[in-house]
Formats: C-alpha cells, sequence, structure tokens
C-alpha cells in the first residue's frame, strides 16, 4: 500500500487469526489491506510490545478509503454465509454434565509442593547414583 492514500477500519477481529482471514478474503477479491493492533495489552508488553510482524491481540483490518464499502460488504457477505451452518455436537455432550472426574484439591501451593518432592527425589536418586558410581 502507498502512503498517499488515507485508510480506513474495514473489520475488527478479536484474534489475529481471524483479521488475517479477513484480509486473506479481501486480498482474494483485489482489495489491498493491512492490519493494525487495536490497542496495548498485556500479552504486547510481555512479548515485545509493537514488533513488526507480530500480531498478538486485537486487529483492525484496514483499507484506503475509497474501497473501505466494498470491503465492508464482502466481509458481511462471508458473515452471512457461515451463519447458517450448524456445528456438530460434540462426542458425548449429553454426558458431559453428569460426567464425575477425580479431582484432585491440591491447590496452588500443594502442586508446588509436589513439584519441589519429585525435584528432591530425582536429585537424591542421581546422588545416590553418582555415591555408588564413584565408591566402586
Amino acid at each position: 500500500m502507498s502512503p498517499e492514500g488515507r485508510l480506513a477500519q474495514a473489520a475488527y477481529a478479536e484474534e489475529p487469526v481471524e483479521a488475517e482471514m479477513i484480509q486473506g478474503l479481501l486480498e482474494g477479491a483485489g482489495i489491498p489491506s493491512i492490519l493494525q493492533s487495536a490497542g496495548l495489552n498485556s500479552g504486547r508488553l510481555i512479548t515485545g510490545g509493537a514488533r513488526p510482524g507480530y500480531a498478538h491481540g486485537p486487529q483492525r483490518v484496514m483499507v484506503y478509503e475509497e474501497r473501505v464499502e466494498e470491503a465492508r460488504a464482502i466481509v458481511a457477505k462471508a458473515l452471512a454465509d457461515n451463519e447458517g451452518e450448524a456445528w456438530p455436537e460434540t462426542a458425548n455432550a449429553r454426558h458431559l454434565e453428569e460426567a464425575r472426574g477425580r479431582r484432585r484439591g491440591y491447590g496452588r501451593a500443594g502442586a508446588f509442593a509436589r513439584i519441589y518432592l519429585w525435584a528432591f527425589v530425582f536429585f537424591a536418586l542421581t546422588f545416590g547414583i553418582f555415591v555408588l558410581l564413584r565408591g566402586g
């Protein structure tokens, strides 16, 4: 896209993958577009901010102002075509409410205690093997 044209938002997507799908749909129709991050969130702060080529969080799909109505119509048509599709029922979905799994109520402290216990066991065994091999 050339820097001379003004851009307008044609679509908004909560996920980067959804934004890329919309961008591909528009490119297939001959409408050039770019993705623009829609705000700053914790994921962007942790993973390096606004690095080029790295999408995280909500995205705006931007097109030239003169083609924004055409782009919005294409996106609306694609969304309307997908509304009629029924999702298949998850296997055994009716029985999920009745399912009773074995729940462990360790909590966060218990989880850390188990990790430390297994690490201690591992290092104790390693030390024992080292002593046996070195002593013989």
